[in-house]
């Protein structure tokens, strides 16, 4: 019997697939992980390798098998923070970004926007227009660089979607383990200003007090998330 030739690709490194895709298949994964047939691995070669349901039936079962082998086996790689990328846009422009230079330095509403929207896989593509923003023309081929000022994520976060999977994981976790220190940092400096609460005038208590209520709204937003984060931190791909 003659059967047509088809051609399976298969990403090489994490970096070939898409924040998109992986999105996609998540959304699938979690939705359908207690279902025991092939289905999920179906999805595998239809999202990551860009096959269609028809053309994966017909697939040899030991090539289907070697294929999902050599997939999975893309998500063993390390993915360590990538401080800089560059994306080319259907119009053929590429466009260089670069991670937030320090990190420590961030601003509260940079900061609280990452702590809403790195969690989720429906707004993980906005968390990353936060840490990731397009770098200034004049740093192109330098080491050291500058990045765009943040105005939200609207601009950017759609872009987001169609970045390298290993940049975007490795940005995740280095996220969440500097959230740990920021959150021990945050608790720090409130323990530090009560002791020193009882030296100050009473302006000067008055405006410590209106800071502290800030914080103190903040902060239980910060422990829930550095339990999220722990769980977390370890967590790139879970395969069936």
């Amino acid at each position: 019997m003659f059967m047509e030739e088809i051609k399976l690709f298969i990403p090489e490194t994490i970096n070939d697939i898409s924040l998109r895709d992986y999105v996609k298949f998540m959304k699938v994964y979690e939705a359908n992980e207690k279902i025991e047939n092939d289905f999920l691995d179906i999805k595998v070669l239809e999202i990551f390798c860009g096959m269609e349901y028809k053309d994966i039936v017909k697939v040899p079962i030991n090539n289907f098998n070697e294929a999902l082998e050599k997939f999975y086996g893309v998500f063993q790689s390390k993915t360590p923070l990538e401080r800089r990328f560059s994306m080319t846009g259907s119009d053929g422009f590429q466009v260089d970004f670069g991670f937030i230079p320090n990190l420590d330095k961030i601003s509260l509403g940079e900061y609280i926007d990452l702590t809403n929207y790195i969690d989720s896989l429906d707004t993980i593509h906005k968390a990353m227009a936060v840490l990731y923003r397009p770098v200034h023309k004049s740093f192109k081929g330098k080491e050291a660089y500058r990045i765009a000022e943040y105005n939200g994520t609207e601009e950017y976060a759609e872009v987001m979607l169609d970045m390298p999977l290993g940049v975007a994981l490795g940005a995740k976790v280095f996220f969440y383990r500097l959230g740990t220190r920021l959150l021990v940092a945050m608790k720090n400096y409130i323990e530090k200003a009560l002791q020193k609460e009882a030296t100050l005038s009473e302006e000067q208590q008055k405006v410590l007090a209106k800071d502290m209520d800030g914080f103190s709204k903040f902060m239980p937003l910060l422990t829930e998330k550095l339990l999220t984060w722990k769980e977390q931190q370890s967590y790139l791909f879970t395969q069936r």
